[in-house]
């Protein structure tokens, strides 16, 4: 995952680069308005896993992968007084998955399989920031939509146990609500054209996939079949960057 020093100063460096390539400029830019633009993203998809069970050898690992992926976003922005701006956005994201499997024994032949995928991630966020002539920062918070498809399966490649249809398998597909934070900076490089850098963090809720066997039965007893289950919670964060108009 990114190291959060990293990643602020990373921040820093970008708003002491703004400050000076903003006083070589010969206009200045309004704020307020309407915009839209388009972003591409470096993401880490983030899963802490837990098998209440043992279904699957052992309690499962946290998975993260990085992944690249990108969106959209509009807006609009008010200025209050003394160089305050708040506003709004909607943003869109497009997909990121994990496909990792966990061998459990040193030949590679057993183990368990983890396919997640994160649809169409759908935020509303509000927006506050401070304005510096042709330069922005700001802080985000809001709230998160995306679709989940899940699935987590034994493999035993010595019995052709390597799919749902044939092994213990956990899958969900589930819409799930979420949080999101953030922060960054917007710089006019043309009069209303502005580059974007930000971080966003988004966290979604928890989800139980009930275990089953390849007939798509329970494949806990009676008694345990509450417990038979695969939570997982996914979240990931972004470092972005973007383009946007204001009209």
């Amino acid at each position: 995952m990114f190291h959060t020093g990293r990643v602020l100063a990373a921040s820093a460096a970008a708003c002491i680069g703004t400050a000076s390539l903003v006083q070589a400029q010969d206009f200045t830019q309004d704020w307020e308005g309407f915009y839209a633009g388009v972003h591409l993203d470096g993401t880490t998809f983030s899963n802490t896993i837990s098998d209440l069970n043992n279904q699957f050898n052992s309690n499962s690992p946290q998975i993260s992968v990085l992944d690249y992926q990108g969106g959209v976003t509009g807006g609009y922005n008010y200025m209050l007084e003394n160089n305050l701006l708040v506003g709004a956005e909607l943003d869109y994201t497009s997909s990121i998955a994990i496909d990792e499997f966990f061998s459990s024994n040193e030949a590679e032949t057993t183990g368990t399989q983890y396919e997640h995928d994160l649809e169409s991630i759908l935020s509303l966020r509000g927006r506050a920031g401070i304005v510096n002539g042709n330069a922005l920062s700001f802080m985000t918070i809001g709230v998160a939509q995306g679709t989940t498809n899940f699935e987590t399966y034994e493999v035993d490649t010595g019995s052709a146990n390597d799919a749902c249809d044939t092994s213990n398998c956990a899958s969900s597909t589930d819409d799930l609500l979420g949080l999101t934070v953030g922060f960054g900076m917007e710089w006019a490089f043309r009069e209303d054209v502005t580059a974007r850098f930000d971080v966003q963090h988004y966290a979604f809720e928890s989800v139980q996939a009930p275990v089953v066997n390849a007939a798509g039965d329970p494949a806990c007893s009676e008694g345990e079949t509450d417990l038979c289950t695969v939570g997982y919670a996914p979240d990931t964060t972004s470092i972005r960057v973007g383009i946007s108009y204001h009209f």
